[in-house]
């Protein structure tokens, strides 16, 4: 859903400069199926949504290029016919001549890659934005493409097909940008910061547990240690002192040791509180 949504705004971008026009029909020729007919080779773009479909109809007319539909409509996918002889007279080939040289050409080739084979996950799932090209040559071109705003494509195989991938949060949110899906990257951010903020609750809840079984297993050592003090050692061996850290222990065995410090007759620091009772241990161990 995420993906179609984002495919319908990519595709709603105006094109209204002719050389963009051009550029947004040679992507689709580039990464689409050209096929000899009897009038000649064509360029067959099938698309599942209808934007994309009036998209490069509209491309095609600002930039003077023949391109008409076979049907309406083909099941639940849209077909286009460009026939290419028309194309290759207006100076727009489909071979991979290099990258455009203005930048927003280059945009509009990352538009018509991204409607032809790509596709983005739903943020709730994770962050990943692929291209499924149909030749290792569209591959690296995409590569080359997407390398050129400063970002980073790797090349994995699926089903025998180049696969170009970018999985990093922020690279997925600015090609997103670059292509005009702007609503895409706003609801991108707010699953980002919906993450963030659970995983940040998270790892609270989890410290604060692992912090309470923590102080819970050492005030029950520190308690039994306190018993075993007491119960063996004579009383002139054992000052005042660690004799009412012991008791303190031993009354409240799930206070903390601030809270027993200031029980402490007279109040001591922490500190000294912990030091008593550690010494309580080492007694009771000899």
């Amino acid at each position: 859903m995420f993906s179609r949504d984002a495919k319908d705004e990519v595709a709603g971008v105006p094109v209204q400069a002719a050389c963009c026009a051009a550029t947004f029909v040679r992507g689709f020729m580039i990464f689409g199926n050209v096929e000899d007919t009897a009038a000649g080779p064509v360029a067959r773009i099938s698309s599942s949504r209808a934007s994309a479909a009036r998209a490069i109809i509209a491309a095609a007319r600002v930039a003077g290029i023949d391109a008409h539909t076979d049907r309406a409509r083909s099941g639940r996918r849209f077909s286009m016919r460009i026939p290419l002889a028309h194309v290759v007279r207006n100076g727009f080939g489909a071979a991979h001549h290099g990258l455009p040289v203005r930048a927003c050409c280059r945009r509009t080739l990352l538009r018509a890659a991204f409607l032809s084979c790509g596709s983005v996950s739903d943020p709730s799932r994770g962050t990943h934005l692929e291209f499924f090209c149909r030749s290792d040559a569209a591959a690296r071109f995409v590569c080359d493409l997407v390398g050129r705003f400063g970002l980073d494509a790797s090349i994995a195989r699926r089903r025998g097909r180049p696969l170009v991938y970018v999985k990093h949060g922020d690279a997925v949110s600015m090609l997103l940008g670059l292509m005009g899906a702007n609503h895409a990257v706003l609801r991108l951010a707010d699953q980002r910061a919906v993450s963030q903020t659970k995983n940040s609750i998270r790892r609270t809840v989890n410290s604060e547990t692992a912090n309470a079984a923590r102080a819970a297993a050492s005030a029950a050592r520190q308690r039994d240690a306190a018993l075993r003090a007491l119960a063996t050692v004579r009383a002139p061996k054992m000052s005042p002192a660690l004799r009412e850290a012991a008791r303190l222990r031993i009354a409240f065995p799930t206070r903390t040791l601030r809270e027993l410090a200031r029980a402490a007759r007279p109040p001591i620091s922490k500190a000294a509180m912990a030091s008593r009772l550690r010494l309580l241990e080492r007694m009771a161990e000899r």
